[in-house]
């Protein structure tokens, strides 16, 4: 898989249009496209990177961003190290929480019917992603 496949996976069934642009044009940045493969490095920490981005220029209640800086923050969000652009690894966080959760499956082996079958709805269910926050229609 190269970088642009991953991408186009990552934004499959996704609704945001605003979401859609933007990996469109990260998808044309031929000179990007093994900083797309990076692990640690996803569409859904690309859209909260710039919506912290967005929310710091908010005056009023209200947004002015272009989609060239939108494309701009994209590209700094895949091109530049975690450390450099503030980004804390929630990652490792969401790894505990899958680890203990097995631990204590593993320790009674024991799973409730009706946790079984939330846990395969959440699986089953695509997670719609926004680039300024708000409810996806």
């Amino acid at each position: 898989m190269n970088g642009f496949e991953r991408l186009k996976e990552q934004v499959k069934d996704q609704e945001d249009m605003a979401l859609k642009q933007t990996v469109d044009y990260l998808i044309t940045r031929e000179d990007m496209e093994q900083k797309y493969l990076q692990e640690n490095k996803t569409i859904e920490g690309m859209c909260k990177f710039i919506r912290e981005k967005g929310t710091k220029h908010l005056r009023n209640g209200w947004n002015y961003i272009t989609n060239e800086v939108v494309y701009a923050w994209a590209i700094m969000y895949f091109s530049l190290p975690d450390k450099f652009l503030g980004i804390n690894e929630p990652v490792k966080k969401a790894e505990t929480k899958k680890n203990t959760s097995i631990q204590e499956n593993s320790k009674n082996n024991i799973v409730s019917l009706e946790k079984a079958k939330k846990e395969l709805e959440k699986k089953k269910e695509v997670s719609q992603l926004s680039l300024f926050g708000g409810a996806i229609q």
